[in-house]
């Protein structure tokens, strides 16, 4: 099989193809997309069921997957839509192309994500590049991020949460602690917010400091 590691998708969600494009099996740990491809949310691989036009295929992640159905409705003459946006009186730009980004509701972004239903995002497609919003309101909570950003953020919490997680700290002590090293304010101290460098500095912070006592933590991570 053909691996499909990445990819843009231009527009991500899935609400431009269909009623009954997603089909839960196995209660849930398996999601059938367009009656031709298995996805698993939790190990986030997928791979083809019945073959499109360039034979079986098989991938890693949602944004590869809806690359791939999206490439394979265009060939097949049936060209996805882009999801509705909602409207809103803020305007929010794109930081990657200076487009104004669209706001959507949390299962346009995470299809596979019932508990993000309620969610609101602001989104830009063709930079595979959203925000969460504040609950309740359709303020965004940061910057968009794209792909790059997201994964960098994701490493930086699993470096990190384990120190107040396994008590070495209590919470609110490792996050001063955390806003100390990277010469930032408390009350802005939130890995959500921060840039990719942010994101490098936590993960040897936290290395430097709790690497060799803390058998949860990640290697050290390199440049």
């Amino acid at each position: 099989m053909s691996a499909l590691q990445g990819g843009n998708a231009s527009q991500l969600a899935l609400g431009g193809f269909g009623e009954g494009s997603v089909v839960k099996l196995d209660g849930g740990k398996r999601l059938r997309l367009d009656d031709r491809v298995d996805f698993c949310p939790a190990t986030q691989a997928w791979q083809t069921t019945r073959d499109g036009p360039d034979g079986p295929a098989q991938g890693i992640g949602f944004t590869s997957l809806l690359a791939y159905l999206k490439r394979v409705r265009e060939a097949e003459g049936r060209a996805v839509e882009a999801p509705a946006e909602r409207a809103s009186d803020r305007q929010v730009v794109c930081d990657y192309c200076g487009r104004h980004a669209e706001l959507h509701g949390g299962l346009a972004v995470y299809p596979d994500r019932k508990d993000l239903e309620d969610r609101q995002f602001w989104v830009c497609w063709p930079c595979n590049a959203w925000v969460g919003c504040k609950k309740g309101t359709d303020e965004p909570y940061g910057e968009l991020a794209d792909e790059e950003l997201r994964e960098a953020r994701i490493s930086a919490h699993k470096a990190f949460d384990p120190v107040w997680q396994n008590e070495l700290m209590t919470k609110l002590d490792a996050y001063n602690w955390l806003a100390q090293e990277l010469g930032i304010a408390p009350s802005v101290c939130q890995i959500g917010l921060l840039t990719l460098e942010g994101c490098i500095m936590v993960r040897e912070a936290v290395w430097a400091r709790f690497g060799a006592v803390a058998a949860t933590l990640p290697s050290p991570p390199t440049r």
